[in-house]
Formats: structure tokens, C-alpha cells, sequence
């Protein structure tokens, strides 16, 4: 169709209208693929960009604050079990926690823009926090003045963790990585219009090279030969470089993303069975619930029958042998804590509290210190998980910036060759044109 309107345009008036009129048209679709391209490529490169610098630590910066929210809740609960001169340290990894997850919420909320879900979650935790801490304090009060009330008031502030602020805390994570991909997504659609653009340019000079051929019984024109190999070069270019960049931002969500997002699941599910297997303990004979609650988040990690399965599904989609090697070593954590937590569970159910308590916190036991506990167990298995979540970010944002470094020189380069791809276009015409003189 493009060359039947170039015909219909270059077949009237004397040849020399002829040959600057169809030096026009070159010169307008070669200038306007020229345009399409270095902006496809601009747009491109800025959404890879945002995928590596911006989504993607958000989305770990959202992780986190929901990791830093729920260890501090089971950390208040094992204060709240220790005796008090020996529960400081908890006190000071509590107030840790609390601050990382502040300052977080801070930082994302500078940064999310316009991300209405993500600034709705962090809303919530703003105004949720200050009072959750305060019942954790009033718990600590009352549990050092020896009154029962502690109990109630910690209770309290783990039901509004666990109702408000941890489902929060995750729907920003997902936000966050909804956000994520659907950048990645604009990073790797391909540049369609600077597709057709660049045929568009190459079929109109074919057109007018092929009316010159029988103008002049020349068959090539050195200049538009030059034309349609500068354009040629440049839609080869783009396309080279798309793909490349599709192919790496690809790998790093098969590889990179998917694989922190399944790792990411595996310390929320152990963060929400440990926190259910403290508070158990202080529930004191009335912690069915929590129980209950710890073998569906414990089953989650590891547990076929439940069809999730995070830990497996995590060693699969690792990049690597370094990176399947974590995951291994937690998940072998993790079946070492559930037995410790089913010991401690016969121990409790049989009476045995101070015991149970020994195995879970430590302590002594039968006047004997029990070392292998389940907080040593989990402290464990959830370093390992942030060491593999640390190996594969790495990998992701290694495959991201592959992703940009793809594209880098061709918005300059290609807008130069579609201006050679002018010149060339003007020598070849003007050399047909001065013939006319």
C-alpha cells in the first residue's frame, strides 16, 4: 500500500519534481523511524531501569518490613518467656526490628509514587504501629509488676500483628511485585511501531530505486543503496538489542524474581510458625490456635500433601548450584525444628512446661541446659533462606542490568544512522537531479 501511494504521488509532474518530491518522502519516513526508534528504545531502557533500581529493591524493601514486623512480634513473645534478667537481648533485637520496619515504611512511602495499593498498606502500618508498640509495652510493664493482665495485653498486640499489620505488610509486598512485573513487562513488548517504520523506509526506497532503475537503466543507486543499508542496519540493530533484552529480563524472572518470590514465601511462612509456636507457650494451656496455626504454616514449607511445598519448589527454581545448596541447608533446618517442636509440643501436652519451655527458648530441662532448641533451629533455617534471597537478587539484578546494558549506544547510534540514511538519500537523488541541469 505504502508504495502504491509513493507511485501515485512521484508518477506526475516533470522528472526533476518528481525525483525531490520522492527525496522528501525518503527523508520523512527514514526521520520518522529515526524518531520511533530512539524513543521505543528510551522508553525501553527506562522501564528496564525502574526494574533494577527502583521496583525491585521496593519489592525487597517491602519483604523486609514485613520479615522486621513479624520477627519483632515473636521476639516480644520470647521476652515475655524469658525471666527478665536474662531477656534484654530481646528487648534490644525488638526495638531493632521496629525501627528497621519505620524506617522502611518511610523510605517506601517516598518512593512508591503512584502505587494507590502500596501507599493504602503503608497507611495501615503507620497507624497501627505506634499501637502495637504501645500494648508490647504495657505487656512488659504489667508482666514486671507480676500481673496476670500481661499476658492479655501481649496477646492483644499479637492478634493486631497477625489481623492487621502482617496482611498489610504482605499485600504491599505483592503490590510491589504486581508493580514489578508489569514494568518488566513494558521493558520487554516489542517496539512494533519502529518495526514497521524501519519496513515502511525500506520498501519506499526499493520503490524509488527501482523507478530510477527504469528511469535510467542504472541498476543501483550508490546513495540509496547506502540509505537502505543504514536503515537496514539500524532495524537489525534494534531488533539484536531488543531481543537480548527480553532475553535477560526474562531469565531474571524466571531465575532471579521467581525465585526470591518463592524464597520470600518460605521466611513468611517460617516467621508466621514461629511467631504461632511462641505464643502458644504464652497462652499457657490455651494456645490450640496457635498450634494449629504453626502445622499449617510448618506443612506450607514442606508438606506434599498441603500442595504448596515452598522449600522444594525453592531449590528447584534456584539459578544455581550455590544457590540450590541454601535452600538445602534450610530445608534440612526446617525438618530439624519441627521435630524439635513436636518434642517440645509432647512435653507441654504432658504437663511438662517448664521443659517445653527449655526446648523452645532454652533453659534447663530435667537439670540438664538444653542447647538444641527451636529458636536456634529456626534462627538457623531463616538465615540460610535470607543468604539464598541475598544469592538470588544478585542474579536478578546481574540479569537486569544485562537487560539495559543491551540496548545502550542504539538511540544515539540509530538516530545517526537514520542520518546517514537521509545523506545518503539526498547524494543519491541529487546526483540524478544534477543530470537535469
Amino acid at each position: 500500500m505504502a508504495a502504491s501511494v509513493v507511485l501515485g504521488i512521484v508518477g506526475t509532474g516533470s522528472p526533476p519534481a518528481r525525483l525531490r518530491l520522492a527525496t522528501l518522502i525518503m527523508t520523512l519516513v527514514t526521520v520518522l523511524f529515526g524518531a520511533l526508534l530512539a524513543t521505543s528504545v528510551y522508553e525501553r531502557q527506562t522501564a528496564a531501569g525502574n526494574v533494577a533500581e527502583q521496583s525491585a529493591p521496593l519489592s525487597a524493601d517491602a519483604a523486609e518490613i514485613y520479615r522486621s514486623l513479624a520477627d519483632a512480634d515473636a521476639t516480644a513473645a520470647v521476652g515475655f518467656l524469658r525471666s527478665s534478667e536474662k531477656s534484654h537481648a530481646d528487648r534490644v533485637a525488638y526495638e531493632a526490628n521496629i525501627r528497621t520496619a519505620s524506617r522502611l515504611l518511610s523510605k517506601a512511602a517516598a518512593r512508591t509514587g503512584d502505587s494507590f495499593a502500596a501507599q493504602r498498606q503503608i497507611t495501615i502500618l503507620n497507624k497501627e504501629l505506634p499501637g502495637y508498640t504501645a500494648l508490647v509495652e504495657a505487656a512488659r510493664s504489667a508482666d514486671r509488676e507480676n500481673k496476670p493482665v500481661g499476658n492479655s495485653y501481649l496477646r492483644y498486640a499479637s492478634e493486631q500483628m497477625r489481623s492487621t499489620m502482617l496482611p498489610a505488610a504482605e499485600d504491599m509486598y505483592h503490590a510491589e511485585t504486581r508493580r514489578m512485573a508489569a514494568i518488566r513487562a513494558d521493558a520487554t513488548e516489542p517496539p512494533w511501531a519502529a518495526y514497521g517504520a524501519g519496513l515502511l523506509v525500506l520498501m519506499v526506497i526499493g520503490f524509488c530505486s527501482y523507478r530510477l532503475y527504469l528511469a535510467t537503466n542504472r541498476l543501483l543507486n550508490l546513495g540509496l543503496v547506502a540509505a537502505a543499508g543504514a536503515v537496514l542496519v539500524s532495524l537489525v540493530w534494534l531488533t539484536a538489542g531488543h531481543a537480548m533484552t527480553r532475553s535477560s529480563l526474562e531469565n531474571s524472572d524466571t531465575h532471579g524474581s521467581a525465585s526470591v518470590q518463592l524464597l520470600t514465601q518460605s521466611r513468611i511462612a517460617g516467621l508466621k510458625a514461629r511467631g504461632n509456636e511462641n505464643m502458644a507457650l504464652v497462652a499457657r494451656g490455651e494456645g490450640a490456635a496457635y498450634s494449629q496455626e504453626f502445622d499449617y504454616w510448618a506443612s506450607a514449607m514442606d508438606d506434599k500433601d498441603k500442595g504448596q511445598r515452598l522449600m522444594q519448589r525453592s531449590e528447584r527454581q534456584a539459578e544455581d548450584k550455590a544457590g540450590r545448596g541454601l535452600v538445602a541447608d534450610a530445608w534440612a533446618e526446617l525438618k530439624n525444628w519441627k521435630k524439635l517442636h513436636n518434642q517440645a509440643r509432647k512435653q507441654d501436652d504432658g504437663g511438662d512446661y517448664e521443659a517445653a519451655l527449655a526446648r523452645t527458648i532454652g533453659g534447663k530441662a530435667d537439670g540438664k541446659t538444653v542447647k538444641n532448641t527451636t529458636e536456634r533451629s529456626f534462627a538457623t533455617m531463616d538465615r540460610k533462606l535470607a543468604a539464598a534471597v541475598d544469592h538470588e537478587q544478585k542474579q536478578f539484578q546481574e540479569q537486569a542490568e544485562s537487560g539495559r546494558g543491551a540496548l545502550t549506544g542504539l538511540p544515539v547510534g540509530g538516530s545517526v544512522l537514520c542520518l546517514l540514511g537521509v545523506a545518503g538519500v539526498f547524494l543519491g537523488v541529487g546526483k540524478r537531479l544534477s543530470e537535469y541541469r
